[in-house]
Parts: C-alpha cells; structure tokens; sequence
C-alpha cells in the first residue's frame, strides 16, 4: 500500500496538467494529418503513438503515483467531448488510460516491461472511435453526422473500412508503440536521467 507520500499533492497535479497537454499535441503532431483525410483517418492511432513514447516513460517517472495517468485520461476526454470527437474515442482513452495507471502501477511504476505494456494499453484507447465504426456502424455514422461531420467524409472512410485496414491499424499502432516505447525507456536510461529530469 502507498503511504500519503504515494498520494497526488499539488505539484503533482501541475505536473500532469503538463503532460496532459504534451500529450495531446503528440496526438496531433503524429495522428493528426491523418485524421483529416478520411482514406487515411484509420492511421491516426498509429500516428499519435509515434511521439508520445518517451513522454509516457518520463510521465510516470515524474508522477509514479495511482490515478495521474487516469487524470490524463479524464482530461483528454473532457477536451476530446468538448470539440465534438465521437464518446469511442473519448472513453476509449480514459479506460486504456485507467488500466494502464494499474499495469505500471502494478510494479510500482519501476519495472520496464510493465511501463512497456501500459503504454501499449494507453495507445489502444483512440482505437475506440474506430472499434465503435466497425462493429456498430449506422450508430457511428449518426452520431458523427450530428457533430457535424460531412456525408461525403464519412463514405469515403467507408470505402477503405475493411478488415484488412483494421487489422493494419491495430498491429501497426501496436507496433509503433513498443518501438515508441522503448525508446522512451532508452532516453530514461540515458539521457534523462543524466539531465536530471528523472530520478
């Protein structure tokens, strides 16, 4: 059990508000060219795990402590609510976020491996907008119409919606998380440690 030491203070909570925002501008640096064109948006989950990598592993070094990455999550939703992206995506992030603070947490946020899998869990969470698009379809579409998506985006996503693309994009964004991932460890390793930005 972690003693109040453990327990998020206030310099804990500016430092995830910090990250909060580093996280959302990988998003959108990496995914975010890709989510506005519909014959590529299915890449945007592989993208925005390009970046974020080395930013998850120096996160959870800063605030090894329950419930920081599951704020990051609340306020990723909140944002991703408040400017019309699809609940899938909205509570995707927040649950993967959720089990993800569990994983790494799980080990006291020390053990590589299992920091490695909760970034893997994290990245899986923008997923859910396209899980939702695939499995129950005229739902999605109805929704995203009412945020005021166009007809014509949406059918030309439609048309490069097969299982083949689905598959691409989970193994891919898997793929380019564990790389991500690691690399992020390496620089903890290495170069932040040494500029003493983590312990």
């Amino acid at each position: 059990m972690y003693n109040d030491k453990k327990k998020l203070n206030a310099k804990d909570l500016i430092i995830t508000g910090v990250f909060a925002v580093l996280f959302l501008m990988a998003a959108m640096i990496g995914g975010g060219p890709f989510a506005t064109v519909p014959t590529l948006t299915f890449y945007f989950p592989i993208g925005a795990a390009v970046l974020a990598g080395p930013i998850f592993m120096l996160f959870i070094a800063k605030v090894p402590k329950y419930g920081a990455l599951a704020i990051i999550g609340v306020v990723e939703c909140i944002l991703g609510t408040l400017t019309g992206m699809h609940w899938g995506m909205n509570f995707g992030i927040l649950i993967c976020s959720i089990i993800a603070s569990f994983i790494a947490g799980s080990k006291k946020f020390e053990n590589s491996l299992f920091n490695l899998i909760a970034y893997l869990v994290y990245c899986i969470g923008p997923m859910g907008t396209y899980f939702v698009f695939y499995f129950n379809r005229e739902s999605w579409i109805s929704f995203m119409l009412k945020k005021g998506t166009e007809q014509e985006y949406i059918d030309k996503m439609s048309q490069v919606a097969t299982p083949v693309m689905m598959i691409t994009m989970v193994v891919g964004t898997l793929i380019v998380a564990t790389l991500s991932g690691l690399l992020g460890l390496r620089l903890m390793r290495k170069q932040f440690v040494k500029a003493g930005l983590a312990a």
